[in-house]
């Protein structure tokens, strides 16, 4: 059996971040598959350790007073050419990224929840 990383509640997030649990939601919203946390059973996101670097890069091109969909083309480009420099690494964390997404999918499709495109 493996070793769970520990991972933390929107709460935490938001108090480790100085980032309200609201702006984080609205940023999972907006920046579609930059921020993907996984779920509870009971629905709660859980945040890894990659996601606070993520939620970091958003706040400091923030206060360089990028809008949302240049910080999603920013971020994209930057981990795209960060995938491309370590592709090993960058396979882990596009790995990642599509568990988180694929686990909630099932989640949601187990719970009744519909999917909206």
């Amino acid at each position: 059996m493996s070793p769970r990383l520990k991972t933390l509640t929107i709460h935490e997030v938001s108090q480790l971040c100085g980032v309200s649990t609201h702006t984080l939601r609205f940023w999972e919203k907006e920046l579609v598959g930059l921020i993907v946390p996984q779920r509870t059973k009971g629905g709660q996101r859980r945040y890894a350790p990659e996601h606070i670097l993520v939620i970091e890069d958003i706040k400091n091109l923030k206060s360089k007073g990028l809008s949302l969909p240049e910080i999603r083309d920013e971020l994209n480009r930057h981990y795209s050419s960060k995938e491309n420099r370590h592709s090993d690494q960058g396979a882990d964390v596009i790995a990642n990224r599509i568990a988180e997404i694929v686990r909630a999918a099932i989640f949601n499709f187990l719970n009744g929840k519909t999917v909206k495109e």
